[in-house]
């Protein structure tokens, strides 16, 4: 499995800074500000993973110590302290070459209540103390902006250079929340489906009836769609915006365009149908395979979550022979509606998704980034996941090394 380093990545626009006379230094990725979804999407790296390229430590080099070993087998220990971390961070390496740069990746236990909490940006400090073989070093104090838990940060320019980090997305989506069960549960019992079994059946109406009645049970439960601007920064250097977590959706009743993206998209996962999330300037909305190969695609408006629509005859294929009451027609009709909106906006933006277009416009494949190592942001911490209790005939298929900046068009 490839897994994104982010701090290879974000070497692009954060030189190594110069050491001092002490011959260490602290770096903090991007530009002083600490992103915790950053960290708390990928995967750890294994505390036994070979060295390469002089990097040490299963941290994600968000925060970075640059130490110059003094002799081969030299012993450093770090101690840092950093608000919403849940207490002060000790970490160790043997530096195996003599005069040798080395850049050291402390992993970090964040308190996630507290970062829970913290709704809003909050400037503070980085406190961090270096010993070598035993002996004190000297401290560096860093000023950071620490950033809350809800802000995706996706595309950082510095200059000429640029990241996309638009996978980040993929970190907010949750096929293991409990709130996935909850809409199941009531997906079931609106008897459009006897079972969700994603593609066993290779069947596109079966997939599509799987979706309308996952759609039926958002609706249901009056999930409505908000326009509130998610964008919390539009560059010129960072470009970051709030994704806010299934369980606050689904207390809130409430969703703007990714957040209700996210959130089908989590479901989709979970009973093994592949979706996408497709970004244009200012909004989102998602995509879907209706067959296990991934080669055709149906695009959904989540911004007609909640509307009223005029039904019309007649139906469509997948709900032909289904009986309908009246909450249900009206449902449908919003469904029906939100496919094709999505299908004219993916139309409209299509030639743009060519990975050429970047930040404004990006498509990231959920199980991709899944293959790539990117995780869900566990309310718990890192891998603190419950066990699905719902089983499902299918699970999401393997993700390949695929090119995922453009879908079927």
């Amino acid at each position: 499995m490839r897994r994104i380093c982010l701090a290879i990545a974000m070497f692009v626009f954060t030189a190594t800074p110069a050491l001092a006379a002490t011959d260490w230094s602290v770096r903090v990725a991007p530009f002083d500000q600490v992103f915790p979804a950053l960290e708390l999407s990928q995967a750890r790296r294994s505390e036994t993973t070979p060295a390469t390229d002089h990097v040490l430590g299963a941290g994600s080099g968000l925060i970075a110590v640059h130490v110059r070993s003094r002799h081969a087998g030299e012993r450093v220990t770090l101690r840092l302290d950093i608000p919403v971390v849940d207490a002060p961070q000790r970490f160790t390496a043997i530096l195996p070459e003599t005069n040798t740069l080395y850049e050291l990746h402390p992993p970090l236990n964040w308190d996630m209540a507290q970062l829970r909490a913290t709704t809003s940006a909050v400037s503070t400090r980085l406190t961090v103390n270096l010993s070598r073989d035993g002996v004190d070093a000297g401290m560096r104090v860093v000023g950071i902006s620490m950033r809350p838990l809800d802000e995706a940060l996706y595309f950082v320019r510095d200059g000429t250079d640029s990241v996309d980090l638009s996978w980040i997305f993929a970190a907010y989506v949750d096929e293991r929340s409990a709130v996935v069960d909850q809409i199941l549960d009531s997906a079931q019992r609106s008897g459009i489906v006897a079972k969700f079994d994603g593609y066993a059946q290779a069947d596109a109406r079966v997939v599509q009836r799987q979706v309308w009645a996952i759609w039926q049970a958002l609706s249901a439960h009056g999930i409505r769609y908000s326009g509130a601007d998610p964008a919390i920064e539009r560059g010129p250097h960072v470009f970051s915006q709030r994704v806010r977590f299934l369980a606050d959706t689904w207390a809130d009743r409430s969703a703007n365009c990714v957040d209700g993206s996210v959130l089908i998209a989590s479901v989709l996962q979970r009973i093994g149908v592949r979706s996408f999330l497709v970004l244009v300037p200012g909004h989102a909305f998602l995509g879907y395979y209706t067959d296990a190969d991934s080669r055709h695609a149906a695009y959904l408006e989540t911004t007609l979550l909640g509307a009223h629509v005029r039904s019309s005859d007649p139906k469509p294929t997948f709900a032909a022979d289904i009986d309908l009451d009246r909450q249900q027609r009206v449902n449908l009709a919003g469904f029906v509606a939100a496919l094709a909106a999505g299908r004219e906006h993916h139309a409209r933006v299509a030639a743009k998704l060519d990975g050429q277009h970047r930040p404004d416009y990006a498509v990231i494949d959920i199980a991709a980034a899944r293959g790539f190592g990117i995780q869900p942001i566990a309310a718990g911490g890192i891998n603190a996941y419950p066990a699905p209790n719902r089983r499902v005939n299918a699970a999401p298929p393997s993700a390949s090394d695929r090119d995922t900046s453009s879908v079927p068009r």
